[in-house]
């Protein structure tokens, strides 16, 4: 973003590139800028704050400047899966060989995933693998998010046939590391993204190879839990668990909403805010709250549940425009996979906080002004290569049709 910006500056171009969300995300920054101001936030820890909320929404500004071309999307997303696929290799690494030989040497790490388990409903205790990721829940969710990229661009014909085979051997240990995470939402995320490209494609062959593929993914990773993961999993068709889960971040939320309508000030539940910086402060009082909207309610009341609905409304209803430009050209599947990945962090929003974690957050913004730069390219192409007929021939041609 640092060389980005000011190489813009050297070129003597505007700071901020114009695109079709520039005035929406300088209306956030303002709204956020306000609220570091509150008088009950400690001036370092407001600071922090906006940071967390604002820093990933411009990199949908550095992609739709970035990006010339399709073949760069495509790139990047390959590129993403290709990351994911690593990463859920050394997740099974740490399965295999143990979390005590993993974490031997590592007293902080220890510290911080030693108690990453949960509970069967016959009690026995099963790890949850995070890999890289600060936790399960991150890495999940991020397996959820590249497999469904893996799916949907292994059903494009603008790849070679090579490419896609690789795409659907990579889907394996994605899922595999998804169901050894136990993260429950990360599973009902893939459901969504799954609705997503059914209901678009509608195609009985685009049916079969995902459910056979997600089937023996999920499978592999329930054998090798020997069936915990199972009981983990089978507690989502419980509609208690699941308006418990679905209400919890909105509990706090409203609370404070009730009784604090226009916030209590951006930090309030620490989102963005480190913990030395927060240990700085022995007054300032963190409330936690779970999920994005739980978060805004508090910090920001109604003026920030008004902004957030609006900003993800407006963009994800931009990558639906996009995709129906892109319809039935090659970079169809490449929107397809934008847009299927970005509802489905859309919706986390509901019970986590995909939206502002790493690097779920990022990608979405970054992704989503892709294929807002591909919607406008191939609009761009389209007018360059139509050429309206005069008016005399248009004249005879009607005559002759007629």
């Amino acid at each position: 973003l640092f060389f980005w910006l000011t190489t813009r500056i050297r070129n003597h171009q505007n700071l901020i590139p114009s695109t079709p969300l520039t005035r929406l995300l300088l209306a956030m920054y303002f709204v956020c800028g306000l609220y570091v101001l509150h008088p009950d936030i400690p001036f370092w820890v407001g600071i922090s704050a906006f940071r967390g909320w604002c820093l990933f929404s411009i990199s949908f500004l550095l992609a739709f400047d970035l990006f010339r071309s399709p073949r760069q999307v495509k790139v990047y997303l390959l590129f993403v899966v290709l990351v994911a696929v690593l990463t859920s290799f050394y997740g099974l690494y740490q399965y295999t060989a143990g979390i005590e030989n993993v974490l031997d040497e590592n007293e902080i790490a220890v510290g911080r995933h030693l108690y990453s388990t949960y509970a069967t409903t016959t009690g026995e205790v099963e790890f949850r693998i995070f890999s890289t990721f600060v936790s399960a829940g991150a890495f999940g969710d991020m397996m959820a998010y590249a497999s469904f990229l893996a799916l949907t661009l292994s059903v494009s014909k603008a790849l070679r046939t090579r490419t896609r085979i690789l795409l659907v051997l990579a889907i394996f240990p994605m899922l595999t590391s998804l169901v050894l995470t136990g993260t429950r939402a990360a599973l009902a995320m893939m459901v969504i993204g799954l609705c997503v490209l059914w209901w678009y494609k509608r195609n009985i062959r685009v049916y079969l190879i995902a459910m056979v593929l997600i089937y023996v993914g999920i499978q592999l990773g329930i054998g090798l839990t020997e069936g915990r993961a199972a009981d983990r999993f089978a507690s989502l068709a419980d509609p208690d668990l699941l308006m418990e889960r679905l209400s919890a971040p909105f509990v706090t939320g409203f609370g404070h909403l009730l009784e604090w309508p226009l916030g209590r000030g951006l930090g309030r539940t620490g989102h963005g805010v480190p913990f030395f910086l927060v240990g700085g402060y022995p007054h300032f009082r963190m409330v936690f709250s779970d999920g994005d909207f739980g978060r805004i309610m508090v910090e920001m009341g109604v003026v920030g549940l008004i902004m957030l609905c609006y900003v993800l409304l407006t963009a994800i209803r931009g990558a639906f425009r996009g995709l129906h430009v892109l319809r039935n050209t090659r970079n169809e599947e490449l929107a397809l996979a934008i847009l299927g990945g970005s509802v489905m962090i859309g919706i986390g929003t509901l019970v986590g906080s995909p939206f502002l974690s790493i690097p779920q957050g990022m990608l979405w913004w970054f992704f989503l002004g892709a294929i807002y730069k591909m919607t406008l390219l191939h609009e761009r192409e389209r007018s360059e290569t139509w050429h309206p007929a005069p008016a005399s021939r248009r004249r005879v041609r009607w005559v002759v049709r007629a």
